[in-house]
């Protein structure tokens, strides 16, 4: 059973630090991080876009390899010992910047 582990953000919306998922239940990658979103609605905004594609600045690894340079992407299969690993999402420090430069 693959194991996922929160990190930050994600951590705080699961309420623990990982989870397994019986893979032949989630063939996917993609299927995995629908299951996520049902276990934990509260996730979901920050899994998908309003159009139901994930999130591009949602950094997902799996085992330490960023799944979408693959060919497969995020239809990739998850072995029995893969370790998923789920950070809160990347997003621009600009406004920390500006908010820095202003004071």
């Amino acid at each position: 059973m693959p194991v996922i582990r929160f990190y930050a953000n994600m951590r705080t919306l699961a309420n623990q630090p990982s989870i397994k998922l019986d893979s032949a239940s989630f063939p996917t990658l993609r299927a995995v991080l629908v299951e996520l979103s049902r276990l934990f609605p509260e996730m979901d905004s920050h899994l998908f876009d309003e159009q139901g594609n994930l999130r591009q600045e949602l950094p997902v690894f799996v085992n330490g390899r960023n799944p979408r340079l693959q060919s497969a992407g995020m239809d990739s299969m998850p072995g029995d010992e893969d370790i998923i690993s789920m950070f809160s999402p990347i997003a621009s420090g600009r406004i920390n910047v500006e908010v820095l430069r202003d004071q």
